[in-house]
């Protein structure tokens, strides 16, 4: 089990047998990033949300899988920021970072060293328009994760689409669980 403290940086919907899950990662200060399932999402979490987990490994007949357990709103990460930026450049180091370069929104350049875990980026389809997930902490500057803006905007849609199916299965009366075969 490994205890993490980090920000959302992706919720991706994920069918396991006949269940809905969510499929979660999470990047930390320092730029680790873990991906675990989350099989029932809090009405709070969101991407870029502040959180505290342990992630659990479970053995299975293939393979390991990675489940958050014990998740809770962070009260001790800084607050998280979103910059627009056009990313114009993306290519991998010699030492497996992958460094982004372009401009922000605001008009100046940034270039960005990062861990493949912590972007999303398609060299394929740039330039780009990206979101910057950032954070400041002891007045120090940290990327938290880059993600396309169309990626942003359905994993906004995915979590509202999550929310809303467990909302209408609430509303199903209970005897519709209980009828037997027709």
């Amino acid at each position: 089990m490994v205890e993490v403290h980090g920000y959302v940086s992706g919720i991706r919907p994920r069918s396991a047998g006949t269940a809905l899950v969510t499929l979660l990662s999470i990047s930390t200060l320092s730029g680790e990033g873990y991906v675990a399932v989350l099989p029932d999402p809090p009405e709070w979490l969101d991407i870029g949300s502040k959180v505290t987990c342990n992630i659990e490994q479970i053995p299975g007949r293939e393979k390991t899988l990675s489940v958050v357990a014990g998740l809770k709103p962070s009260t001790t990460l800084p607050d998280i920021v979103h910059v627009e930026l056009v990313v114009e450049s993306v290519r991998e180091t010699p030492s497996g970072h992958i460094l982004l370069e372009g401009k922000r929104e605001d008009g100046g350049f940034f270039s960005y060293l990062l861990t493949p875990e912590n972007v999303n980026i398609d060299a394929a389809s740039l330039p780009c328009r990206a979101v910057a997930l950032k954070a400041t902490q002891r007045g120090v500057e940290r990327v938290i994760a880059v993600l396309p803006v169309k990626n942003f905007q359905i994993m906004k849609r995915a979590k509202e689409l999550m929310l809303r199916l467990r909302e209408l299965e609430e509303q199903r009366p209970e005897q519709e669980f209980l009828k037997g075969p027709p």
